[in-house]
This record gives C-alpha cells, sequence and structure tokens, in this order.
C-alpha cells in the first residue's frame, strides 16, 4: 500500500475502523505508512504526501470521543498518538478538552489520555493542547489515583511527565499517604513514586510516621508498598525492627507467611 492509495480511501476510513478488529488493524497500517513516509526526509517534503495526511486525518476529526470508546476505534487513536508529529493528532487534545476524566477512567479511553502524555512535552501550540488535558487531569488526581483506568495515566505522569506535572502528583499521593499507601489502586502509584524522584521523601515519611509500617504489613495492598521499602537500602533495617513484633502475628494468615518469608529470603529483616 502506498499512502498515495490510503488518501483515495479516506472517505471509507472512519466506518472500517469502527468495522472490525481487522478493519481497525488495516487502518492502523496505513497510519503507519503515512508515518514512515512523513519521517522520509525527501518524501516529507512533498506537498501531495502532506495532502493525503491531511485527508487520512480528516476523517477522524469530529470522531475522537466517539473513537476512545470505541473497542476497535480506540486503536487506530492509539497508532496515530504514538506514529504521529504532535502537531499532527492535536486535534485528539482538543477534542478531549473537557472529557479527560471521563477518558482517563474508561477502559477504553485511558489509553488515549496516557499518550497525550508525551505530546505535552512538545513546543508549540499542539503541546499547550496537550497540556490542557494533563491540566484537567491534574485537578482530579486524587480521584484518578484510587480509580481502576485512572492510575495508569497517574502512572504515565508519574514516569514519563513534565517534571512539575510528576511533583504535582507525588504531592497530592503525599497529602493522604497512610490512606493511599494502602488503597488497592493508589498504592501502586506510591509504589511508581518510591522508585522517581520525590520518591526518597515519601519513604521517609512511610517509615517515620509511627505505625504506618505495621499498618502496611496488614494491608493487602500495602504489602507491595512495604516490600517496596524493604529494598531500599536507607530503609531496610528500620522496616525490619518494625516488622519483628508484628513476626508473630503476620504468621497467622498466608499473605503475611509470603511476606516474612520474602523478607527473610531477600534481607534476613524479619526474626
Amino acid at each position: 500500500a502506498s499512502a498515495m492509495a490510503w488518501g483515495s480511501r479516506s472517505s471509507h476510513l472512519w466506518n472500517l475502523a469502527c468495522h472490525s478488529a481487522g478493519g481497525s488493524l488495516a487502518v492502523q497500517r496505513g497510519i503507519a505508512v503515512l508515518a514512515h513516509v512523513l519521517r522520509d526526509p525527501v518524501a516529507g517534503r512533498r506537498w501531495r504526501v502532506h495532502f493525503d495526511v491531511e485527508a487520512f486525518l480528516g476523517q477522524f476529526r469530529g470522531h475522537v470521543l466517539e473513537a476512545v470508546q470505541h473497542p476497535h476505534a480506540n486503536h487506530v487513536v492509539k497508532r496515530l498518538l504514538d506514529t504521529m508529529p504532535s502537531e499532527r493528532v492535536a486535534f485528539v487534545a482538543q477534542e478531549l478538552a473537557g472529557h479527560a476524566v471521563w477518558a482517563s477512567r474508561h477502559k477504553f479511553g485511558c489509553r488515549a489520555v496516557i499518550r497525550l502524555v508525551r505530546h505535552s512535552k512538545a513546543c508549540g501550540w499542539a503541546g499547550d493542547c496537550a497540556k490542557r488535558i494533563m491540566h484537567e487531569v491534574l485537578s482530579s488526581a486524587a480521584e484518578l489515583s484510587m480509580d481502576e483506568f485512572g492510575k495508569f495515566v497517574m502512572e504515565e505522569i508519574i514516569e514519563n511527565g513534565i517534571p512539575e506535572h510528576r511533583e504535582f502528583i507525588v504531592s497530592t499521593l503525599h497529602c493522604d499517604l497512610a490512606r493511599n499507601a494502602c488503597h488497592e489502586h493508589a498504592s501502586f502509584l506510591i509504589q511508581r513514586a518510591l522508585r522517581g524522584v520525590g520518591g526518597a521523601a515519601v519513604a521517609h515519611e512511610l517509615v517515620a510516621r509511627a505505625g504506618m509500617v505495621a499498618a502496611l504489613a496488614r494491608s493487602q495492598f500495602g504489602r507491595y508498598v512495604l516490600w517496596d521499602l524493604a529494598r531500599m537500602p536507607a530503609h531496610a533495617q528500620a522496616v525490619g525492627e518494625a516488622l519483628k513484633p508484628l513476626a508473630e502475628e503476620l504468621q497467622h494468615c498466608k499473605q503475611g507467611r509470603k511476606l516474612i518469608a520474602d523478607l527473610s529470603a531477600d534481607k534476613s529483616l524479619v526474626a
């Protein structure tokens, strides 16, 4: 297939993307072709290539909200955001404006928001469009951190977002640290925060706060945070000392026994 061929079929692309998994995959192949041509230093300068790209993308303008929640078309949006330059796909952010929190909570929609994190680093108006989506998301950071799908958006920002956005999420998690560290979804983000910028402060607070290590040890999800804490050289000894009085209690449940076994095998933390 060629970029020209896909341009000639542009009137059918939206329907094809929604029709079936095979149709979606065919459109994604077309995106790959166009993205490759755009990256070519010679072909990328030809006016016809840019015409084909705009004809192709035009089929999806006005359909972003529908596409990101569609079981097949959402993959097309993913591919666009993964392969196209920010200025070509800024319309995705523009159409998601005002709906970013909803999309972050959606099992398919979160995929588009996750990919807009990378585009938020772009310069110019295209980057500004993506940043506006990030600002919407950050306004609900506390709620999204506790959401089944929203947590993945928060994770992407923590690991790959703009520094001030990363810091904002870590600060938000820190505001209710005891609850977040034991929460089914937010604890996942505490683990990510421990490994990144600002992680040392989070770790220190978890270890220093009275009863926190014990609370983590008794929590189904907090134990994962505790395991990461115990593997940090600066805090391993303190975690071990705090766990020793709980050894007998933890032996009475399967997860507690596993925690003791894991920590003992790794650091000989529990006597």
